[in-house]
């Protein structure tokens, strides 16, 4: 494993670092997004003296950015929710929003790049057209084929961006794409969601305790690269902690509802990783519960390499981390479209990418 895992799993071991081990660790602590969750375990260990101060102000720079940037996502959130409810649109915060509306531990440390919402699919249309009258544009270029790519394939539409403040909107009506392998049910999502105070006493939506950790497994280990890579990591760990304490049958729900929206596999790997990247400790009944969803040796073998090197290196920019992220990369677009569907994509993809711009009629999404 690298000195991060080390350190996210036990921050006591800088005590015995050399400057060599900190030359090493910085790099890999940036490249993550992992700067402030690295000073919160620091503070709550009594280590801040064991850091060294020029990494101390750099940490404290990075939370200085994180909070600002979730004022400015909190605002943006209220000004969607008054351009939708308006309307009578239901909405759900998703991921790094959602932790600081439920007001989460993740939340003192939790950075975002966008704001993730979940809308009933009936109501998706209705939604883009109205943040489109109200100064959203879309963010990016996109012709007949990669509408058709997201409108009929993907459990979003393409994201949306505000014309003056330039934040990202996402809007899901799932929380995985309807032609992929793993085909969640979205009317049994809303039947969980809670509402809580948004910005402005505004009342959003956003998903039960065992529903925010099948997304995050959902989102990392089958329809993405590992994009999110140790950080989403991390928000599992952190997350299962914090809803564990308060509920000591949390496990057995989890794995109930995980049979429910036929995420066992997913959640398999979620645990897994966490327990060897960042120490987290599930109980018997987690243990036992997910064996029946354990790949073969082969695969898991394969997968955990693959994990282990995307996300864990001891170094950034290895060669063995290309070529994991590339192999993961091809297994979650394997994952996420049938394989008909898949060739005629990678075909199109290729074509773009050998013909002159101005020839090409249809790009890919």
């Amino acid at each position: 494993m690298s000195l991060l895992t080390d350190y996210l799993s036990d921050p006591a071991c800088v005590r015995a670092w050399q400057p060599r081990e900190w030359n090493r660790f910085l790099p890999l602590l940036r490249e993550s997004r992992l700067m402030t969750r690295a000073l919160c375990l620091a503070e709550a260990a009594d280590l801040i003296d064991a850091v060294p101060a020029r990494i101390v102000d750099q940490m404290i720079g990075a939370r200085a950015q994180t909070r600002y940037v979730q004022v400015q996502a909190m605002r943006e959130l209220g000004h969607v929710l008054r351009a939708l409810q308006h309307d009578g649109i239901r909405v759900a915060a998703l991921k790094g929003i959602a932790y600081r509306v439920a007001d989460l531990p993740l939340a003192q440390w939790r950075g975002l790049s966008d704001i993730d919402l979940l809308i009933d699919r009936a109501d998706l249309a209705r939604a883009e057209a109205l943040l489109l009258r109200s100064g959203w544009v879309v963010n990016g270029e996109f012709d007949d084929y990669d509408q058709r790519y997201y409108r009929e394939w993907m459990h979003e539409v393409p994201p949306l961006r505000h014309a003056a403040r330039e934040t990202e909107v996402d809007l899901h009506h799932n929380l995985s794409p309807p032609v992929s392998r793993v085909r969640i049910d979205a009317t049994a999502l809303w039947r969980e969601v809670v509402d809580v105070d948004g910005p402005g006493g505004l009342p959003v939506g956003v998903l039960s305790d065992c529903d925010m950790l099948l997304h995050n497994a959902v989102h990392l280990f089958m329809n993405d690269e590992l994009r999110g890579g140790l950080r989403d990591v991390m928000d599992f760990r952190d997350l299962y902690m914090h809803f564990g304490a308060l509920d000591a049958g949390f496990e057995r729900r989890l794995l109930d509802r995980a049979e429910t929206l036929q995420c066992g596999l997913p959640l398999y790997y979620a645990v897994d990783t966490a327990q060897r990247l960042v120490a987290l400790a599930p109980g018997k009944v987690m243990v036992d519960g997910l064996s029946r969803h354990r790949p073969s040796p082969f695969p898991r073998l394969a997968m955990r390499w693959l994990i282990d090197h995307a996300l864990a290196p001891d170094r950034t920019a290895l060669r063995t981390t290309a070529l994991a992220n590339w192999l993961l990369f091809v297994r979650s677009h394997w994952i996420r479209m049938p394989k008909g569907m898949l060739l005629r994509h990678l075909l199109r993809k290729t074509m773009k990418r050998r013909a002159p711009v101005s020839t090409i009629q249809e790009t890919p999404g």
